[in-house]
């Protein structure tokens, strides 16, 4: 083998390292939960913890309109 082509073969073999390790990197923030997977899931959880205070607060709200239609229909007051 010509050191031409040792260095060529060489050169070729660095270049799939690096194309190895930029996958590695790549799949590596992409599994990681501080990655955009974990990222999205924080973000769904947040949407969810939205939701479950929006339908506490609509449930509050009924149960007081509940309250006021109950104490007018039978004139007695809850306390």
């Amino acid at each position: 083998m010509s050191d031409f082509d040792f260095h060529r073969r060489l050169s070729a073999v660095e270049r799939e390292i690096n194309k190895l390790k930029d996958g590695y990197q790549e799949l590596d923030s992409v599994v990681d939960p501080k990655g955009w997977i974990g990222e999205s899931f924080e973000l769904l959880d947040k949407d969810v913890e939205a939701v479950k205070q929006e339908i506490s607060q609509l449930r509050q709200e009924v149960n007081g309109k509940l309250d006021a239609i109950l104490q007018y229909l039978t004139g007695m007051n809850k306390n």
